[in-house]
């Protein structure tokens, strides 16, 4: 299912808004999967069923960090989800929280403050989508009041981003004057991750995001202009992220093409 994306006017923190909506008078059953991007977000679901991941239950009002593992959510009959896309540096400066904590899980925002379990009342009686992509937005923009981003990391992290990835955690260490154990342990509290591992998520995301867009005739092709070694480099860092190789998940891409389910890459 394609997301309608947004830009946001916070875009010092927000890297995107997402909408995902879907109106299923059938009730069927359905399954979105996420795959690491190197972003962490805040998410609002509407659901007839609950959202699950695995057998948990999910809030529908929380704060997810960064995505390692491969995620695969599962709800029945209509939904809507209301995603706001954070910049990786984000969860630490807007929320004051050890990023490395939320790694691979997420926090019920109905626990974070009684601001927050407010925001999540409202959410739930707020009369149509903009309106709650409105009070998510005022969420967002007090706590941006108060925080305090780290410019070197908000600066590397950047960095990373736009070059895909392609320089070595001991060149953007030496362009620090930290040692190389206070980069990795400041960096994996603010981001979530060691540099070392984000660097490869932003190199994945870079070559999947190339093959969802079809820019390619062979795979080695994809895996050479994202900096991988060789081919088998390139399958066992896809394979870390995803589950499967990127032969099987191009297949999968056709065959679900025109599903409203499946994987869901921006």
């Amino acid at each position: 299912m394609k997301p309608i994306i947004r830009k946001s006017a916070l875009n010092k923190y927000i890297k995107n808004i997402w909408i995902l909506e879907n109106h299923d008078i059938e009730q069927t059953d359905h399954s979105l999967k996420f795959f690491a991007d190197g972003c962490s977000g805040l998410m609002f679901q509407q659901t007839e069923s609950g959202v699950l991941i695995g057998d948990k239950e999910l809030s529908s009002f929380l704060l997810y960090g960064q995505t390692v593992k491969p995620i695969e959510m599962k709800c029945s009959g209509s939904y809507k989800m209301i995603v706001f896309v954070l910049y990786p540096y984000a969860i630490h400066a807007l929320f004051g929280l050890n990023a490395s904590e939320l790694t691979d899980t997420c926090l019920d925002m109905r626990t974070y403050s009684s601001l927050s379990k407010e925001v999540e009342s409202n959410l739930m009686h707020a009369a149509s989508t903009e309106e709650q992509v409105r009070i998510m937005e005022t969420f967002l923009a007090n706590q941006a009041a108060s925080a305090n981003a780290d410019p070197q990391i908000q600066h590397m992290t950047t960095f990373m981003m736009n070059s895909s990835g392609s320089y070595t955690v001991k060149d953007l260490q030496e362009t620090t004057e930290m040692s190389e154990r206070t980069f990795e342990r400041k960096f994996a509290r603010q981001v979530g991750v060691p540099p070392k591992l984000f660097s490869k998520i932003i190199r994945f995301h870079s070559s999947i995001r190339q093959m969802d867009k079809g820019a390619y005739e062979k795979l080695s092709d994809v895996a050479y202009e994202n900096g991988y070694s060789d081919q088998s480099h390139f399958v066992r860092n896809f394979k870390e992220f995803t589950s499967i190789t990127p032969r099987a998940y191009k297949s999968k891409r056709i065959s679900e093409n025109n599903s409203l389910d499946g994987f869901v890459q921006v």
